[in-house]
């Protein structure tokens, strides 16, 4: 017996000094080749020793990890939301964990009416970028512009943040103010916005009626497809019937997507019945789902405006109408968000919102990653700025805060139209304009005090000279195409 007991003990000692070694050699030839080691390999290595060499039955490696995992969160259940919010948003950018207080302002945000400053995002590349602020939105007020990149919301860098975590950083309570720092095309260094947080109630679909010549012509904006935004098309499809036009533009640009039921429900208007409008292609075949038309649909002649912008639910109603031969469509690339995100409850009064799967087009194309490319690629060119409005500074005068006269009402107009001022356009030199002085002043590389000194006019008046006015193009082709 004493044997025996020396033998293992012996045979016990050589293992452990063999694992030892391993663990030893891999730490050196890791860091010979500056890899981090970290402490998950650690617990990797044990529970894969343990599962292989240990005698009972059951010693299974994943049930070691679960183990492992009770024992830490029973032993700190601060943890919890921490390992459940890094197993769920492992899966790609747009999953996303929310613990209590943050499902309840999640499950807020997928009304019509959220607080915040106003603006759709998306995430491009790991940086939040502004698809379109929200008409008459605090952001559109202070002079957010589709295509900025949100840098910072109250000195939090969201870069490389999920999108549904950087958006909880920028919205928050009514009256409160989130400072957020954007970068823009063509500067830098970013400025930042002061804008105070509101209710803000988004007009999901606009209506307009374009007369050029003989034709007249049905415009329908959708800005996001939130709850309810298909019996909004519905009453604008009502005004073209009113308006004698079957002519149809659908704009669809800067429309990050929402909800896909009325992405179909819009489809379901515009299409004879039976055709396939999209599929969901899940993992597991039997849980794919099929959305067909019914057969309530009008006959419209159809435009769709598509750009980078144009997302998710967007892409399902472009590529229903294009692919059924019901539309053609006008503008650049679209974006490229082909997958589903279902929305579950978890423990803790928690949710997790996760991808289950990808959405088809009616021929059965993946788009994730790629995009649409419309019929006609149209890109919206651009033209010297107007400067017949705008008086050249005298170049006499430092201006102020409390300053006042013609010049700083110049100075107004001229941030203004550059998108860096806050608030009314007057010839006071208020602490709006101090802001926007200091963000301009930063942005060019002078030294940012808010004073509107000789260097800062001359600056400033050249900026607005070479800045370049957007000519809608893609719309001008839509129109010339019917």
């Amino acid at each position: 017996m004493k044997r025996t007991v020396k033998l293992f003990s012996t045979w016990l000692l050589v293992f452990a000094l063999s694992f030892s070694f391993t663990a030893v050699f891999a730490e050196e030839s890791n860091a010979e080749q500056s890899v981090e080691y970290k402490y998950s390999d650690f617990i990797k290595n044990i529970a894969k020793n343990i599962s292989l060499f240990g005698r009972y039955d059951g010693l299974i490696e994943n049930n070691l990890y679960l183990t492992a995992l009770d024992a830490l969160i029973e032993s700190n259940p601060e943890l919890y939301d921490l390992a459940v919010k890094a197993m769920v948003e492992s899966v790609d950018e747009n999953s996303v964990y929310y613990n209590e207080e943050e499902a309840k302002e999640f499950l807020e945000s997928l009304d019509d009416e959220v607080v915040g400053i106003g603006v759709t995002v998306l995430e491009m590349e790991g940086k939040i970028v502004v698809s379109q602020p929200i008409p008459g939105s605090p952001a559109d007020k202070a002079g957010i512009k589709s295509g900025d990149i949100i840098v910072t919301a109250n000195g939090v860098n969201l870069n490389g943040m999920p999108l549904e975590s950087a958006v909880e950083y920028i919205r928050g309570k009514e009256g409160t103010t989130v400072n957020v720092e954007v970068l823009r095309s063509g500067m830098v260094e970013p400025i930042t916005f002061s804008i105070v947080r509101e209710s803000v109630v988004s007009p999901s679909v606009d209506y307009e009626l374009i007369e050029r010549e003989d034709k007249k012509i049905g415009k329908i904006t959708i800005y996001s497809f939130t709850e309810n935004v298909a019996d909004q098309f519905k009453n604008a499809l009502g005004q073209a019937d009113a308006d004698g036009t079957k002519k149809i533009i659908i704009d669809l640009r800067d429309n990050g997507g929402g909800y896909l039921d009325e992405a179909v429900k819009i489809a379901d208007m515009l299409l004879p019945k039976g055709k396939l409008i999209t599929t969901e292609d899940h993992k597991v075949d039997v849980l794919d789902k099929e959305y067909y038309s019914t057969g309530i649909g009008k006959e419209y002649e159809i435009v769709i405006l598509i750009n980078g912008y144009s997302a998710s639910a967007s892409e399902v109603l472009t590529a229903a109408l294009m692919e059924n031969k019901a539309a053609i469509s006008v503008g650049t690339n679209s974006f490229g968000k082909g997958t589903v995100q279902a929305v579950y409850d978890v423990p803790k009064n928690g949710i997790m919102k996760f991808t289950v799967a990808y959405y088809l087009t009616p021929l059965g194309n993946n788009i994730h990653g790629k995009g649409i490319s419309p019929d006609a690629v149209v890109e919206n060119s651009a033209v010297p700025m107007d400067m017949s409005e705008f008086e050249y500074f005298a170049l006499t005068s430092t201006y102020k805060l409390g300053d006042s006269g013609a010049e700083v009402e110049n100075a107004k107009k001229m941030l203004s139209k550059i998108g860096l001022l806050v608030g009314e356009v007057n010839d006071i030199y208020d602490e709006n304009l101090k802001m926007a002085v200091k963000n301009f002043q930063a942005a060019k590389g002078l030294y940012p005090y808010g004073v509107l000194d000789i260097t800062t006019q001359m600056s400033l008046y050249d900026s607005l000279k070479e800045l370049k006015v957007e000519v809608d193009d893609q719309l001008e082709a839509a129109i010339d195409s019917f």
